[in-house]
């Protein structure tokens, strides 16, 4: 059932990753989310949970990493829940 959670995210996340990391979020403009980015909108978020968005173990989001958090509900869209 996660494999089938995770496949769907995925397919949903082709079109977050069309766009680019929203501003209000990528403060520092790398096209990537720190946790400290991440925490301004959304401050209940803790390294844990982040480490678990994080998928390749980079230490920040990336497009496709936060439209997979975006469709399972660990964080709410920027687009459409600013």
């Amino acid at each position: 059932m996660k494999t089938l959670t995770l496949v769907a995210a995925l397919a949903t996340s082709i079109a977050f990753s069309a766009s680019a990391m929203p501003a209000e979020i990528d403060t520092d403009g790398d096209g990537m989310a720190s946790l400290s980015e991440l925490q301004v909108a959304n401050p209940e978020l803790n390294q844990e949970v982040f480490n678990e968005m994080d998928t390749d173990g980079d230490g920040l989001i990336n497009d496709e990493e936060m439209a997979i958090a975006v469709e399972l509900d660990i964080l709410a869209d920027p687009d459409t829940d600013a």
